[in-house]
């Protein structure tokens, strides 16, 4: 089983410093198989990005750029 706890920031390391609704490739990345948006815990992101991406996340959905439910 990996160790979650020793995982960082993979936004930080890369210094990105806003997540934007229009930047799919970024957010396809911290979106399950199911594209339900992974939690912190499992992808090691602080709490400052993971709001970011959440948030980026439901906006993009609203625009129709990500679906709700997987084809």
């Amino acid at each position: 089983m990996p160790n979650y706890k020793d995982r960082k920031c993979q936004l930080c390391k890369e210094g990105i410093k806003y997540v934007d609704y229009k930047n799919l490739p970024l957010i396809r990345k911290y979106l399950s198989q199911y594209l339900k948006i992974v939690p912190k815990y499992y992808n090691g992101n602080c709490l400052k990005h993971q709001k970011m991406i959440s948030k980026a996340a439901k906006n993009s959905r609203q625009m129709a750029l990500i679906p709700y439910t997987p084809q």
